[in-house]
């Protein structure tokens, strides 16, 4: 029933997917493509309570365990209300962010055991796993600095803050991903110029599914 795709941009905070996101939509757009832009947490309108949730940095005090359960209430809201009709409807969804980053970041850096929910993501999530995944891959030192630069003016969030050790382990986390499923995640390096980036994006989207 579902015709259309699901694209999906991963990585740490500050790898540039993003503005990689925002490039390939143009791009798609111009080749005449239907395209629906959203992210997670967050692609809703109950997903976005649940973002100033999970982000704010002044909750502290929440739990890893009901940090994971707002992540997976935020996906399936969502995958029912914007991914599933965009895709019967044939539209391309380009999502910033999906489980792969649940994995990474509550998984990998924050050490939980995943298997606690296994059946909520067999049955709600991994029926729509991407048809395709950019992952941007980036240094943790850089990674620093450019969250540095990027959070001058504002307050850092949640993650932001989190320790050298958690963003390693969450990279790590990344790597074994793509590593375990080479067919759906297309690794590209995250300190290459944007353009070039972009190009290789496109590159990709042309080969995979036939566009411009």
């Amino acid at each position: 029933m579902q015709s259309g795709k699901l694209i999906t941009f991963e990585g740490l905070d500050g790898c540039g997917k993003s503005t990689q996101l925002d490039k390939a939509k143009k791009w798609l757009k111009l080749q005449g493509c239907e395209v629906i832009k959203t992210q997670q947490p967050g692609g809703t309108k109950i997903g976005k309570l649940i973002r100033n949730i999970l982000l704010n940095p002044e909750h502290k005090e929440l739990n890893p365990e009901s940090e994971l359960l707002l992540y997976l209430s935020d996906r399936i809201q969502h995958i029912t209300e914007i991914i599933i009709p965009a895709k019967i409807d044939g539209k391309i969804v380009l999502c910033d962010r999906f489980h792969d980053s649940t994995v990474a970041y509550q998984g990998y850096g924050r050490g939980l055991n995943l298997e606690s929910i296994e059946s909520i993501i067999n049955q709600r999530i991994k029926p729509y796993t991407p048809d395709l995944t950019f992952l941007l891959t980036i240094s943790t030192k850089t990674i620093a600095h450019r969250l540095d630069q990027r959070k001058e003016k504002s307050v850092k969030d949640r993650l932001d803050i989190e320790s050298h050790n958690f963003f390693e382990r969450t990279a790590k986390g990344y790597q074994e991903l793509a590593s375990a499923e080479p067919e759906r995640f297309v690794c590209l390096d995250g300190e290459q110029e944007i353009e070039y980036i972009h190009q290789k994006i496109i590159s990709e989207l042309k080969i995979r599914f036939s566009i411009g």
